[in-house]
């Protein structure tokens, strides 16, 4: 399949920005090895911060997609949680790329803040469902920001976990460490 410039840019740019970092990415790096000139990477990217916010963009429309296409709302808050914990993990542990770029990039905001917003607000099947859990009592936290990032980070440790050891990436396994994690934040 043919990729466009836009396309090659942006894989070329996670891959080294995974690898390298973003600060030890130039942009020059990232023309180079995508094949493509830098003012053509100027041209679909004014600046590496709008690269960057494109790839939030692409990696949680990814993720949102994915979701939607699976979830099922007809059901009580603590199985739309486990819901939304094993579409997470299986997305993540088939876009390896993806998490590895979240997973290092994730909590130190190199997207704007409007990008990483953006990104949260997006995903409104999960925020309903912690606000849910926080209004009703099942969390411990009446906090909803604390277990809206309690669960990110959890998430994404648990997916690194299971993309290290494929091997233990069962069902049988994703739905006990759901269990720590439901442990871990219910009132229950």
């Amino acid at each position: 399949m043919n990729r466009t410039k836009r396309e090659q840019i942006l894989e070329t740019a996670m891959r080294l920005f995974v690898e390298n970092g973003i600060q030890a990415t130039p942009t020059s790096q990232i023309a180079k090895k995508a094949g493509v000139a830098t003012g053509t990477l100027f041209h679909h990217f004014a600046t590496k911060e709008e690269l960057v916010n494109e790839l939030y963009h692409e990696i949680f429309s990814s993720l949102l997609a994915y979701q939607k296409e699976r979830f099922n709302p007809d059901t009580d808050v603590r199985e739309r949680l486990r819901q939304i914990w094993y579409l997470d993990i299986e997305w993540g542990t088939a876009h390896e790329e993806y998490s590895h770029f979240l997973e290092r990039y994730s909590f130190l905001h190199y997207a704007s803040e409007s990008a990483i917003n953006e990104a949260h607000e997006r995903f409104e099947t999960c925020l309903a469902a912690f606000k849910e859990a926080v209004v009703s009592g099942l969390t411990k936290f009446d906090d909803l920001e604390y277990v809206k990032s309690h669960y990110i980070w959890n998430i994404r440790m648990n997916t690194m976990y299971f993309i290290a050891h494929p091997e233990r990436c069962t069902p049988e396994n994703i739905e006990k460490s759901f269990e720590i994690y439901w442990q871990g934040i219910s009132n229950a």
